[in-house]
């Protein structure tokens, strides 16, 4: 054969094996995309049942609402690649959500409240699904890392169709929701709403165990709870406490000519007074039977006896229930010496005694710096908290 030939049969052959090489080495770079795309696929799968888990086990763990939260922002976050999120609750009797959670926002981040009816909430709400929402200089929080992020991803969350909260997870573009990351956010959603109904219930079982159901005060159980708070908190800001004891004079008497139901709502009538005008720090108390009590944080003496004899004359100018008119003796005590402060509920208890004993009517500071008083004879000793 001519050398032509030869030559011309190799280029033929090497044509035809480079041929069948770029062909392989495509069937091998699809399969290497292929199989990518479903270790990807197992991956996405993996982490969004592992946020369900974390979910449902903090859920059935722990009655943190504060905690359940959490978890579930940081973890769906992390898989929809937000920059920062949010999480909003329903107030009852409030058209608005307040946010509750949050993370990389800046501690006075806008929108702490969401109305219902604006934006970024109403789109989502008026369909009830995840929806991505472009938020506006008035409704972009302040991220930890600077700026406003441009669009914000919004989670109804609800539960038997009652409105519960929203989450929103916060994102500097612009994405379309695929069906999967809608199932996901579904699920996060209703995970969400089971722990959030949870705290409630939990809450409010808290609630009815530390409430006076008469009054709907806080109960002596509660009182002493708070009075130790208010120790702890005295001692570490080196500031003082005031203690009142106030007792409804003659109140035995009411019971035996009006009755009791009339009694109860004395007592309603008398608990509402002494909530009225109150700081917010202060605590006012039901101790048992027709005896009230007040915590007064960083108040001294002088401030003490002033509202005391306030609320005195407040309920001595009161008409109660049936035309009554009515009042109280007050027991006053304050310290600002740590080592005082598991005295003070006695002393104010033994104030209140020589309020009676004195003429009733009346209010009587407790001498802080004197010898610790026996207990009177017509009382048990109050236990000290």
């Amino acid at each position: 054969m001519e050398p032509a030939g030869v030559l011309l049969i190799v280029s033929v052959l090497l044509v035809a094996c480079l041929m069948l090489l770029t062909l392989s080495l495509m069937r091998l770079r699809g399969s290497a995309h292929e199989l990518e795309a479903s270790l990807a696929d197992q991956t996405g799968a993996r982490d969004r049942a592992d946020l369900l888990l974390a979910l449902a086990s903090a859920v059935n763990s722990s009655l943190s609402l504060e905690e359940v939260l959490n978890v579930a922002l940081t973890h769906v976050g992390r898989l929809m690649g937000s920059v920062a999120g949010a999480m909003y609750l329903v107030r009852p009797g409030k058209a608005e959500l307040y946010r509750e959670s949050s993370y990389n926002l800046t501690a006075r981040a806008r929108g702490s409240v969401r109305k219902l009816d604006e934006e970024p909430l109403r789109s989502a709400l008026s369909v009830m699904r995840p929806l991505v929402v472009t938020l506006d200089e008035h409704t972009a929080p302040g991220l930890d890392q600077g700026g406003h992020p441009q669009h914000a991803l919004v989670v109804p969350i609800q539960r038997s169709g009652q409105l519960m909260g929203a989450m929103e997870l916060y994102l500097n573009a612009w994405r379309e929701l695929s069906e999967d990351q809608a199932d996901l956010l579904n699920g996060v959603a209703s995970q969400a709403a089971i722990a959030i109904r949870h705290a409630q219930l939990f809450a409010a079982q808290e609630e009815n165990a530390l409430t006076d159901e008469l009054t709907r005060l806080p109960n002596r159980r509660a009182l002493a709870q708070r009075f130790l708070q208010e120790m702890q908190r005295a001692r570490r800001h080196h500031a003082g406490i005031s203690f009142l004891m106030i007792d409804i004079d003659h109140f035995k008497q009411v019971n035996d000519t009006y009755g009791h139901l009339n009694g109860d709502a004395v007592l309603a009538e008398l608990a509402s007074i002494l909530s009225t005008g109150l700081r917010e720090s202060d605590i006012c108390a039901r101790y048992g039977g027709e005896e009230f009590a007040l915590i007064l944080p960083e108040t001294t003496e002088s401030g003490a006896r002033v509202l005391a004899e306030r609320i005195r004359s407040k309920v001595a100018s009161a008409t109660f229930p049936g035309g009554l008119k009515l009042t109280i003796s007050v027991g006053v005590a304050a310290t600002d010496e740590p080592a005082l402060f598991t005295q003070l509920i006695d002393r104010a208890d033994q104030a209140l005694y020589a309020a009676k004993q004195g003429g009733r009517n009346q209010v009587r500071v407790a001498d802080m710096k004197g010898p610790a008083p026996k207990p009177h004879p017509t009382k048990p000793e109050v236990e000290a908290v």
